[in-house]
């Protein structure tokens, strides 16, 4: 069946021109042009597939099925409007609403994610494998922080609950004004489903553990693809994954990728010179770990509360049921 995606003004070309442009003057691309083009996308479905836990272990799919329920244990409304904040492949979505089906009397669905190739992957996953359910895919950048209520008011009946769904966004979003920002999107009865990335010990104890994940040849793809699709050339640069904390008592740490020109540059893009001195680094991806034991921290000071967590046997990854009261 055909898809029909609405595209928010965030995802407009002047405003995608100006973040790009503006990425390369500092040196930091936006971690939206990851996934921004068809081929990105699948170049991240592709690293997704072998490396992410959620399709490498089947055991924290099972823990995502128990946060699931528990989830729709505290839907009190007849009507649910389920929104998927970043709904990548729609894997996890899917198997949400397949539980919802048989509690709802009506269901409505939202997946959003800044590449409208995945928006169209998640639908026809969705349509493939469910019946229909009212569904409205928008193509945003939630890193813009946009307006988005008056499009998720529009096809809900009176007395809606929304449940948020947050997976797998937190990492490569700066996580202190995006939190906050979600918790805006949240009227008193609404419910938050949220993943996070969590490194077992602090730093730098994990980090045998979890930065083969990023430094590894799909992961290289993906990045080298972005790198490519801007006038780099493979010759010209040599990307590195290195960790740093971002706490002093390495609670929070980042894992970072940068490229490092191998010689001089002369990059033109959209009319405009940047030159790139040899040596000189690129960030292309950053993603935030967190403890276990800091998590209830990073989300009360966001101003929402932990009502119920599902953390995997590895503490590699929680899911937190969350509440804006």
């Amino acid at each position: 069946m055909p898809v029909t995606l609405t595209v928010h003004d965030s995802q407009y070309p002047t405003q995608i021109t100006a973040q790009l442009l503006r990425g390369l003057r500092v040196r930091q691309l936006p971690g939206k042009f990851l996934y921004d083009s068809p081929a990105q996308a699948q170049r991240w479905l592709a690293y997704h597939q072998a490396y992410s836990p959620s399709r490498t272990e089947p055991a924290l799919l099972a823990l995502y099925q128990e946060a699931f329920q528990a989830a729709l244990r505290a839907v009190t409304a007849s009507a649910l409007h389920y929104v998927s904040l970043g709904c990548g492949g729609g894997t996890k979505d899917v198997l949400f609403l397949q539980q919802a089906l048989a509690q709802c009397a009506h269901l409505c669905f939202t997946p959003m994610d800044v590449s409208a190739a995945l928006v169209v992957e998640t639908m026809v996953r969705l349509q493939s494998t469910l019946p229909p359910i009212t569904s409205s895919p928008l193509v945003v950048d939630l890193e813009a922080e946009p307006e988005i209520l008056p499009l998720l008011e529009r096809y809900e009946p009176t007395n809606t609950q929304r449940i948020f769904a947050c997976f797998g966004m937190l990492p490569n979003f700066v996580y202190r004004t995006f939190l906050p920002y979600i918790r805006r999107l949240m009227r008193p009865t609404d419910l938050l489903l949220l993943s996070a990335n969590l490194s077992p010990l602090p730093y730098p104890h994990s980090l045998p553990l979890i930065v083969p994940q990023y430094d590894n040849p799909f992961a290289h793809a993906w990045f080298s693809g972005l790198l490519e699709s801007l006038g780099f050339s493979a010759a010209d640069l040599h990307v590195t994954v290195q960790a740093h904390t971002l706490s002093d008592d390495g609670q929070v740490w980042q894992i970072r990728a940068h490229a490092q020109c191998q010689r001089q540059i002369h990059l033109t893009l959209y009319d405009e010179q940047f030159p790139f001195a040899n040596g000189e680094q690129l960030q292309v991806f950053f993603s935030n770990r967190f403890t276990p034991q800091i998590m209830p921290q990073i989300l009360a000071e966001a101003g929402l509360t932990v009502v119920e967590t599902f953390l995997f046997a590895s503490q590699e990854e929680g899911i937190y049921l969350c509440t804006g009261l």
